[in-house]
């Protein structure tokens, strides 16, 4: 006959087997690559900026990236004609884009300052995307 002692000790016991099995299988998923597979969206003309190389805790370098997305945007927004600077909808394309980029600008500034102050950063290392349509 089990006493109370026994019953409990097995349960645990159990739920500890279960959850080592579990954490097992979890560690296993990790160590796979994910692939994410999608059809590229229409009429979306897209450029990714790189700031790899740069020191964005720098300002001469927080700089020099302004400078690349405003060539970026450029070339989303004058993909068939260099001639429209004077037309409105390149206007209305540029400021759409900028508007995108800006807050991913400062994520990026922001992240160099965590790693210039702490030596590390929380928030993720990402190009930069300039989209427009």
């Amino acid at each position: 006959m089990l006493t109370r002692f026994n019953i409990v000790t097995a349960a645990v016991l159990s739920g500890v087997a279960a959850s080592l099995a579990f954490a097992g299988t979890v560690s296993a998923a990790q160590e796979k690559p994910v692939v994410v597979y999608a059809e590229p969206q229409e009429n979306i003309r897209t450029v990714h900026v790189s700031y790899a190389d740069l020191n964005l805790a720098q300002s001469r370098d927080a700089g020099r990236l302004q400078s690349r997305v405003a060539g970026a945007v450029k070339d989303v927004c004058l993909h068939e004609n260099r001639a429209a600077l004077q037309d409105r909808a390149y206007y209305n394309c540029a400021q759409g884009a900028w508007d995108n980029a800006n807050p991913q600008i400062a994520q990026a500034v922001a992240r160099a300052s965590e790693i210039a102050l702490n030596g590390y950063s929380a928030i993720p290392a990402a190009a930069i995307r300039i989209a427009a349509r």
